[in-house]
Protein backbone atom coordinates (compact mmCIF):
# COMPACT_ATOMS: atom_id res chain seq x y z
CA UNK A 1 0.00 0.00 0.00
CA UNK A 2 1.56 3.31 -1.00
CA UNK A 3 2.07 6.23 1.34
CA UNK A 4 -0.56 8.33 -0.39
CA UNK A 5 -3.34 5.84 0.26
CA UNK A 6 -2.25 5.40 3.86
CA UNK A 7 -2.29 9.13 4.53
CA UNK A 8 -5.71 9.61 2.95
CA UNK A 9 -7.07 6.70 4.92
CA UNK A 10 -6.07 7.99 8.34
CA UNK A 11 -7.26 11.52 7.58
CA UNK A 12 -10.67 10.44 6.39
CA UNK A 13 -11.58 7.16 8.04
CA UNK A 14 -10.99 8.37 11.55
CA UNK A 15 -13.71 10.94 10.95
CA UNK A 16 -16.46 8.83 9.45
CA UNK A 17 -15.92 5.08 9.26
CA UNK A 18 -19.15 3.43 8.20
CA UNK A 19 -19.72 -0.29 8.54
CA UNK A 20 -20.50 -2.69 5.71
CA UNK A 21 -24.26 -3.04 5.55
CA UNK A 22 -24.69 -5.81 3.00
CA UNK A 23 -27.94 -7.51 3.85
CA UNK A 24 -27.69 -10.86 2.11
CA UNK A 25 -25.58 -13.49 3.83
CA UNK A 26 -25.20 -17.16 4.57
CA UNK A 27 -23.52 -18.70 7.60
CA UNK A 28 -22.62 -22.11 8.91
CA UNK A 29 -19.69 -24.49 9.25
CA UNK A 30 -17.21 -26.21 6.93
CA UNK A 31 -16.41 -29.75 8.04
CA UNK A 32 -14.44 -32.80 6.95
CA UNK A 33 -16.83 -35.20 5.24
CA UNK A 34 -14.94 -38.18 6.66
CA UNK A 35 -15.00 -37.44 10.38
CA UNK A 36 -17.06 -34.21 10.67
CA UNK A 37 -14.10 -32.35 12.19
CA UNK A 38 -13.93 -28.61 11.41
CA UNK A 39 -11.96 -27.49 8.35
CA UNK A 40 -10.01 -24.54 9.65
CA UNK A 41 -9.71 -21.37 7.56
CA UNK A 42 -11.60 -22.74 4.54
CA UNK A 43 -11.93 -20.13 1.79
CA UNK A 44 -15.34 -19.30 0.29
CA UNK A 45 -15.87 -17.19 -2.82
CA UNK A 46 -18.33 -16.56 -5.63
CA UNK A 47 -17.41 -18.65 -8.66
CA UNK A 48 -17.93 -15.95 -11.28
CA UNK A 49 -16.87 -13.03 -9.12
CA UNK A 50 -14.20 -14.16 -6.63
CA UNK A 51 -13.66 -10.64 -5.28
CA UNK A 52 -16.57 -11.44 -2.96
CA UNK A 53 -15.16 -13.93 -0.48
CA UNK A 54 -15.04 -15.04 3.14
CA UNK A 55 -12.78 -17.09 5.38
CA UNK A 56 -13.90 -19.66 7.94
CA UNK A 57 -12.33 -19.42 11.39
CA UNK A 58 -10.42 -22.04 13.37
CA UNK A 59 -13.72 -23.78 14.23
CA UNK A 60 -14.74 -23.94 10.58
CA UNK A 61 -17.43 -21.31 11.15
CA UNK A 62 -18.11 -18.76 8.43
CA UNK A 63 -20.37 -15.83 7.64
CA UNK A 64 -20.45 -14.85 3.99
CA UNK A 65 -21.94 -11.51 2.84
CA UNK A 66 -22.84 -10.95 -0.82
CA UNK A 67 -24.91 -8.47 -2.88
CA UNK A 68 -28.54 -9.36 -3.54
CA UNK A 69 -27.84 -9.52 -7.30
CA UNK A 70 -25.80 -12.68 -6.70
CA UNK A 71 -28.65 -14.80 -5.39
CA UNK A 72 -28.35 -17.17 -8.37
CA UNK A 73 -24.57 -17.49 -8.11
CA UNK A 74 -22.41 -20.47 -7.14
CA UNK A 75 -20.32 -20.38 -3.99
CA UNK A 76 -17.02 -22.31 -4.06
CA UNK A 77 -15.51 -23.73 -0.86
CA UNK A 78 -11.79 -24.43 -0.99
CA UNK A 79 -9.12 -25.65 1.42
CA UNK A 80 -5.70 -27.22 0.93
CA UNK A 81 -5.91 -31.00 1.19
CA UNK A 82 -9.60 -31.08 0.19
CA UNK A 83 -11.49 -31.18 -3.08
CA UNK A 84 -13.26 -27.95 -4.01
CA UNK A 85 -17.01 -27.92 -3.40
CA UNK A 86 -19.44 -25.87 -5.50
CA UNK A 87 -22.88 -25.12 -4.09
CA UNK A 88 -25.68 -22.91 -5.50
CA UNK A 89 -26.50 -20.09 -3.11
CA UNK A 90 -30.17 -20.74 -3.75
CA UNK A 91 -29.84 -24.18 -2.13
CA UNK A 92 -28.49 -22.73 1.13
CA UNK A 93 -30.35 -21.23 4.05
CA UNK A 94 -29.31 -18.03 5.81
CA UNK A 95 -27.99 -19.93 8.85
CA UNK A 96 -27.11 -23.42 10.00
CA UNK A 97 -25.44 -24.68 6.82
CA UNK A 98 -22.93 -27.51 7.09
CA UNK A 99 -20.66 -27.72 4.05
CA UNK A 100 -18.74 -31.00 3.92
CA UNK A 101 -15.44 -31.23 2.03
CA UNK A 102 -14.02 -34.46 0.65
CA UNK A 103 -10.37 -35.12 1.43
CA UNK A 104 -8.05 -35.01 -1.57
CA UNK A 105 -5.95 -38.15 -1.68
CA UNK A 106 -2.32 -37.94 -2.80
CA UNK A 107 -0.17 -40.90 -3.77
CA UNK A 108 2.77 -41.47 -1.45
CA UNK A 109 5.39 -40.62 -4.06
CA UNK A 110 3.81 -37.18 -4.51
CA UNK A 111 4.04 -36.17 -0.86
CA UNK A 112 6.93 -33.99 0.25
CA UNK A 113 7.54 -34.05 4.02
CA UNK A 114 8.90 -30.82 5.43
CA UNK A 115 12.04 -31.41 7.56
CA UNK A 116 11.49 -30.70 11.25
CA UNK A 117 14.16 -28.01 11.34
CA UNK A 118 12.85 -26.24 8.23
CA UNK A 119 10.92 -23.48 10.00
CA UNK A 120 8.36 -21.19 8.43
CA UNK A 121 10.60 -18.21 9.14
CA UNK A 122 13.43 -19.86 7.21
CA UNK A 123 11.14 -20.52 4.26
CA UNK A 124 10.02 -16.90 4.15
CA UNK A 125 13.60 -15.66 4.55
CA UNK A 126 14.78 -17.84 1.66
CA UNK A 127 11.87 -16.64 -0.50
CA UNK A 128 12.87 -13.00 0.07
CA UNK A 129 16.57 -13.74 -0.50
CA UNK A 130 15.74 -15.48 -3.79
CA UNK A 131 13.68 -12.66 -5.31
CA UNK A 132 16.66 -11.65 -7.53
CA UNK A 133 16.80 -15.22 -8.90
CA UNK A 134 13.09 -15.88 -9.33
CA UNK A 135 11.66 -12.66 -10.78
CA UNK A 136 12.43 -10.57 -13.88
CA UNK A 137 15.74 -8.76 -14.00
CA UNK A 138 15.72 -7.79 -17.67
CA UNK A 139 13.44 -5.86 -19.97
CA UNK A 140 10.12 -7.55 -20.76
CA UNK A 141 6.60 -6.67 -21.84
CA UNK A 142 3.23 -7.94 -20.64
CA UNK A 143 -0.08 -7.58 -22.44
CA UNK A 144 -2.63 -6.84 -19.75
CA UNK A 145 -6.33 -6.27 -19.22
CA UNK A 146 -7.24 -3.87 -16.41
CA UNK A 147 -10.69 -3.63 -14.85
CA UNK A 148 -11.82 -1.51 -11.93
CA UNK A 149 -15.29 -1.87 -10.42
CA UNK A 150 -16.54 0.41 -7.66
CA UNK A 151 -19.15 -0.54 -5.08
CA UNK A 152 -21.58 1.14 -2.73
CA UNK A 153 -23.21 -1.36 -0.40
CA UNK A 154 -24.75 -3.96 -2.72
CA UNK A 155 -24.68 -1.73 -5.79
CA UNK A 156 -21.97 -1.20 -8.40
CA UNK A 157 -21.39 2.45 -9.25
CA UNK A 158 -18.51 2.65 -11.72
CA UNK A 159 -16.63 0.56 -14.29
CA UNK A 160 -13.30 1.29 -15.96
CA UNK A 161 -11.66 -1.13 -18.42
CA UNK A 162 -8.34 -0.72 -20.20
CA UNK A 163 -6.16 -2.74 -22.55
CA UNK A 164 -2.49 -2.01 -21.90
CA UNK A 165 1.07 -3.08 -22.59
CA UNK A 166 3.38 -2.97 -19.56
CA UNK A 167 7.12 -2.63 -20.15
CA UNK A 168 9.26 -3.34 -17.12
CA UNK A 169 13.01 -3.51 -16.60
CA UNK A 170 13.69 -5.24 -13.29
CA UNK A 171 11.94 -6.04 -10.04
CA UNK A 172 15.06 -4.84 -8.25
CA UNK A 173 14.90 -1.30 -9.63
CA UNK A 174 12.75 1.62 -8.60
CA UNK A 175 9.25 1.49 -10.04
CA UNK A 176 9.31 4.79 -11.92
CA UNK A 177 11.38 3.09 -14.66
CA UNK A 178 8.41 1.05 -15.90
CA UNK A 179 6.23 2.26 -18.77
CA UNK A 180 2.60 1.50 -19.53
CA UNK A 181 1.10 2.04 -22.97
CA UNK A 182 -2.67 2.37 -23.21
CA UNK A 183 -4.15 0.55 -26.19
CA UNK A 184 -7.79 1.35 -25.44
CA UNK A 185 -9.97 2.52 -22.57
CA UNK A 186 -13.68 2.67 -21.84
CA UNK A 187 -15.67 3.64 -18.77
CA UNK A 188 -19.22 3.81 -17.48
CA UNK A 189 -21.06 6.73 -15.92
CA UNK A 190 -20.33 7.62 -12.31
CA UNK A 191 -23.32 6.51 -10.23
CA UNK A 192 -21.72 7.34 -6.88
CA UNK A 193 -22.05 10.66 -5.10
CA UNK A 194 -18.75 12.49 -5.63
CA UNK A 195 -17.83 15.28 -3.23
CA UNK A 196 -15.49 17.81 -4.86
CA UNK A 197 -14.08 18.59 -1.41
CA UNK A 198 -12.49 15.14 -1.31
CA UNK A 199 -10.80 15.72 -4.67
CA UNK A 200 -9.31 18.98 -3.40
CA UNK A 201 -8.23 17.33 -0.14
CA UNK A 202 -6.41 14.49 -1.90
CA UNK A 203 -4.62 16.93 -4.19
CA UNK A 204 -3.47 19.06 -1.25
CA UNK A 205 -2.20 15.99 0.59
CA UNK A 206 -0.19 14.93 -2.48
CA UNK A 207 1.31 18.43 -2.70
CA UNK A 208 2.21 18.33 1.00
CA UNK A 209 3.88 14.91 0.68
CA UNK A 210 5.80 16.07 -2.38
CA UNK A 211 7.03 19.19 -0.58
CA UNK A 212 8.57 17.06 2.20
CA UNK A 213 10.54 14.95 -0.28
CA UNK A 214 8.78 11.75 0.85
CA UNK A 215 7.95 8.91 -1.53
CA UNK A 216 4.87 9.69 -3.59
CA UNK A 217 3.13 6.88 -5.45
CA UNK A 218 1.62 7.39 -8.92
CA UNK A 219 -1.86 8.91 -9.02
CA UNK A 220 -2.47 7.01 -12.27
CA UNK A 221 -4.44 4.03 -10.98
CA UNK A 222 -3.38 1.66 -13.77
CA UNK A 223 0.31 2.23 -13.06
CA UNK A 224 -0.27 2.16 -9.32
CA UNK A 225 -2.11 -1.17 -9.41
CA UNK A 226 0.74 -2.80 -11.29
CA UNK A 227 3.61 -1.13 -9.47
CA UNK A 228 2.41 -1.97 -5.97
CA UNK A 229 2.03 -5.72 -6.46
CA UNK A 230 4.37 -6.48 -3.57
CA UNK A 231 7.55 -7.23 -5.49
CA UNK A 232 7.46 -4.48 -8.11
CA UNK A 233 8.58 -1.33 -6.41
CA UNK A 234 9.30 -3.04 -3.09
CA UNK A 235 12.04 -5.60 -3.70
CA UNK A 236 14.67 -2.91 -4.22
CA UNK A 237 13.81 -1.26 -0.88
CA UNK A 238 15.07 -3.18 2.15
CA UNK A 239 12.41 -1.81 4.49
CA UNK A 240 9.27 -2.75 2.56
CA UNK A 241 7.15 -5.93 2.64
CA UNK A 242 9.37 -7.94 0.31
CA UNK A 243 12.59 -6.07 1.03
CA UNK A 244 15.68 -8.05 1.99
CA UNK A 245 15.24 -7.34 5.70
CA UNK A 246 11.71 -8.77 5.69
CA UNK A 247 10.67 -6.98 8.88
CA UNK A 248 6.98 -7.05 7.96
CA UNK A 249 6.98 -10.86 7.68
CA UNK A 250 9.43 -11.62 10.47
CA UNK A 251 8.34 -8.99 12.95
CA UNK A 252 10.41 -7.19 15.56
CA UNK A 253 10.48 -7.65 19.35
CA UNK A 254 8.20 -4.65 19.88
CA UNK A 255 5.70 -5.88 17.26
CA UNK A 256 5.98 -9.64 16.66
CA UNK A 257 4.59 -11.37 13.59
CA UNK A 258 2.94 -14.76 14.10
CA UNK A 259 2.96 -17.54 11.51
CA UNK A 260 0.71 -20.53 10.90
CA UNK A 261 1.34 -23.39 8.48
CA UNK A 262 -1.88 -23.74 6.46
CA UNK A 263 -0.93 -26.86 4.49
CA UNK A 264 0.61 -27.84 1.20
CA UNK A 265 -0.54 -28.74 -2.30
CA UNK A 266 1.08 -30.59 -5.16
CA UNK A 267 1.17 -28.83 -8.54
CA UNK A 268 2.95 -30.94 -11.14
CA UNK A 269 6.18 -31.99 -9.44
CA UNK A 270 6.27 -28.97 -7.13
CA UNK A 271 5.18 -28.80 -3.51
CA UNK A 272 3.60 -25.47 -2.58
CA UNK A 273 3.54 -24.50 1.10
CA UNK A 274 0.99 -21.97 2.38
CA UNK A 275 1.93 -19.86 5.39
CA UNK A 276 -0.44 -17.40 7.06
CA UNK A 277 0.98 -14.43 8.96
CA UNK A 278 -0.43 -11.73 11.21
CA UNK A 279 0.35 -9.50 14.17
CA UNK A 280 -2.44 -11.39 15.93
CA UNK A 281 -2.05 -14.91 17.29
CA UNK A 282 -3.17 -17.11 15.67
CA UNK A 283 -3.32 -15.69 12.12
CA UNK A 284 -6.77 -15.98 10.56
CA UNK A 285 -5.43 -16.69 7.05
CA UNK A 286 -6.49 -13.43 5.39
CA UNK A 287 -2.80 -12.68 4.81
CA UNK A 288 -0.65 -15.50 3.48
CA UNK A 289 2.24 -16.57 1.25
CA UNK A 290 2.41 -19.60 -1.04
CA UNK A 291 6.02 -20.69 -1.49
CA UNK A 292 7.39 -23.27 -3.94
CA UNK A 293 9.77 -25.58 -2.04
CA UNK A 294 11.80 -26.26 -5.19
CA UNK A 295 13.12 -22.73 -5.72
CA UNK A 296 11.66 -20.75 -2.79
CA UNK A 297 9.56 -18.63 -5.15
CA UNK A 298 6.44 -16.89 -3.85
CA UNK A 299 3.86 -18.09 -6.37
CA UNK A 300 0.87 -16.38 -4.73
CA UNK A 301 0.24 -14.06 -1.83
CA UNK A 302 -2.44 -11.98 -0.20
CA UNK A 303 -1.87 -9.13 2.24
CA UNK A 304 -4.77 -7.55 4.13
CA UNK A 305 -4.57 -4.40 6.24
CA UNK A 306 -6.79 -3.49 9.18
CA UNK A 307 -10.18 -5.18 8.76
CA UNK A 308 -10.01 -5.62 5.00
CA UNK A 309 -10.14 -1.93 4.07
CA UNK A 310 -7.06 -2.59 1.93
CA UNK A 311 -6.00 -5.85 0.34
CA UNK A 312 -3.44 -6.87 -2.28
CA UNK A 313 -3.46 -10.23 -4.08
CA UNK A 314 -0.99 -11.45 -6.68
CA UNK A 315 -0.51 -14.74 -8.51
CA UNK A 316 2.59 -15.56 -10.55
CA UNK A 317 3.43 -18.14 -13.20
CA UNK A 318 6.81 -19.56 -14.15
CA UNK A 319 8.11 -18.99 -17.69
CA UNK A 320 11.60 -20.28 -18.50
CA UNK A 321 12.55 -20.34 -14.84
CA UNK A 322 11.36 -16.79 -14.12
CA UNK A 323 8.08 -15.79 -12.45
CA UNK A 324 5.87 -13.13 -14.05
CA UNK A 325 2.53 -11.81 -12.76
CA UNK A 326 -0.53 -13.67 -14.01
CA UNK A 327 -3.06 -11.74 -11.94
CA UNK A 328 -2.96 -8.74 -9.60
CA UNK A 329 -5.89 -7.48 -7.56
CA UNK A 330 -6.08 -4.49 -5.21
CA UNK A 331 -8.99 -3.58 -2.97
CA UNK A 332 -9.16 -0.24 -1.20
CA UNK A 333 -11.63 2.24 0.21
CA UNK A 334 -13.20 4.50 -2.37
CA UNK A 335 -12.55 8.01 -1.08
CA UNK A 336 -14.99 10.05 -3.15
CA UNK A 337 -17.12 11.51 -0.37
CA UNK A 338 -17.31 11.72 3.41
CA UNK A 339 -19.31 8.51 3.77
CA UNK A 340 -16.12 6.50 4.23
CA UNK A 341 -16.31 2.76 4.90
CA UNK A 342 -15.98 -0.71 3.43
CA UNK A 343 -19.34 -0.37 1.69
CA UNK A 344 -17.56 1.90 -0.83
CA UNK A 345 -14.66 0.05 -2.39
CA UNK A 346 -12.53 0.16 -5.54
CA UNK A 347 -11.58 -3.32 -6.76
CA UNK A 348 -8.86 -3.11 -9.42
CA UNK A 349 -7.75 -6.26 -11.25
CA UNK A 350 -5.07 -7.00 -13.85
CA UNK A 351 -4.92 -10.16 -15.96
CA UNK A 352 -1.81 -10.78 -18.06
CA UNK A 353 -0.82 -12.79 -21.11
CA UNK A 354 2.49 -14.61 -21.30
CA UNK A 355 5.49 -12.25 -21.20
CA UNK A 356 7.46 -11.16 -24.22
CA UNK A 357 11.22 -10.99 -23.65
CA UNK A 358 12.69 -11.05 -27.16
CA UNK A 359 12.32 -8.72 -30.19
CA UNK A 360 10.63 -6.08 -28.04
CA UNK A 361 9.62 -2.81 -29.61
CA UNK A 362 10.26 -0.40 -26.77
CA UNK A 363 7.46 1.88 -25.58
CA UNK A 364 8.44 5.47 -26.28
CA UNK A 365 8.12 7.97 -23.47
CA UNK A 366 5.59 10.05 -25.42
CA UNK A 367 3.37 6.97 -25.89
CA UNK A 368 3.42 5.96 -22.22
CA UNK A 369 0.90 6.94 -19.57
CA UNK A 370 2.01 9.74 -17.31
CA UNK A 371 2.34 8.69 -13.66
CA UNK A 372 0.18 11.62 -12.56
CA UNK A 373 -2.32 11.35 -15.40
CA UNK A 374 -5.93 10.82 -14.35
CA UNK A 375 -7.26 7.66 -15.96
CA UNK A 376 -10.92 8.58 -15.63
CA UNK A 377 -11.11 11.45 -18.08
CA UNK A 378 -12.76 11.97 -21.46
CA UNK A 379 -9.45 12.28 -23.30
CA UNK A 380 -9.72 8.81 -24.82
CA UNK A 381 -11.62 7.81 -27.92
CA UNK A 382 -13.87 4.75 -27.84
CA UNK A 383 -12.87 1.96 -30.24
CA UNK A 384 -15.83 -0.43 -30.07
CA UNK A 385 -14.39 -2.71 -32.74
CA UNK A 386 -11.23 -3.15 -30.66
CA UNK A 387 -13.20 -4.34 -27.64
CA UNK A 388 -15.30 -6.78 -29.67
CA UNK A 389 -12.13 -8.49 -30.88
CA UNK A 390 -10.11 -8.21 -27.66
CA UNK A 391 -9.34 -11.75 -26.54
CA UNK A 392 -8.45 -11.00 -22.91
CA UNK A 393 -11.87 -9.54 -22.15
CA UNK A 394 -13.46 -12.64 -23.65
CA UNK A 395 -11.49 -14.72 -21.13
CA UNK A 396 -12.70 -12.52 -18.27
CA UNK A 397 -16.27 -11.41 -19.06
CA UNK A 398 -18.05 -8.92 -16.84
CA UNK A 399 -20.40 -10.53 -14.35
CA UNK A 400 -24.09 -10.17 -15.21
CA UNK A 401 -24.85 -8.78 -11.74
CA UNK A 402 -22.48 -5.87 -12.35
CA UNK A 403 -24.02 -5.22 -15.76
CA UNK A 404 -27.54 -5.16 -14.29
CA UNK A 405 -26.47 -2.77 -11.56
CA UNK A 406 -24.73 -0.34 -13.93
CA UNK A 407 -27.41 -0.47 -16.65
CA UNK A 408 -30.33 0.78 -14.59
CA UNK A 409 -30.71 3.93 -16.67
CA UNK A 410 -28.63 3.37 -19.78
CA UNK A 411 -26.81 0.55 -21.56
CA UNK A 412 -23.09 0.24 -20.94
CA UNK A 413 -22.34 0.81 -24.61
CA UNK A 414 -24.22 4.13 -24.46
CA UNK A 415 -22.29 5.06 -21.32
CA UNK A 416 -18.96 4.14 -22.95
CA UNK A 417 -19.76 6.45 -25.86
CA UNK A 418 -20.92 9.26 -23.59
CA UNK A 419 -17.72 9.17 -21.52
CA UNK A 420 -15.31 8.98 -24.47
CA UNK A 421 -13.60 11.82 -26.27
CA UNK A 422 -15.99 13.74 -28.51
Amino acid sequence: MNFFCTTIFFLCVQVALAQNQQTNNISGFVTDKEDSSPVQFAYLYLKNYPDFSALADERGEFKFFFPSQFGDEIVVISSIGFQKLEVPISSLSKTGNTLKLQRQLLSLNEVTVMPEDHSMEEMISKAIDNIPNNYPDKRHQLRGFYRKVSTNYEEFTKLVEAAVVVEDISYLKEGSALRVKLESLRQSDELGEVDSTMTILKQRIREQIKSTGSALGPSNEIIGTYQHNGFRGDAYNSKTWFGKDGDRFMGIPELPTYHKFMGEEIIGKDTIHQIAFSTKDPPNGSSYLKINSRNHAVVEYQISWLSGEYQTFAKFREVDGVYYPEMIRNKELRLINRDVGTHQMDISTFWFDLPKTEDIKKIRAKDALDRDEEVESNDYELDSSFWKAYDLINKHPLDSAIIRSLEKNKSLEQQFKRNAKD
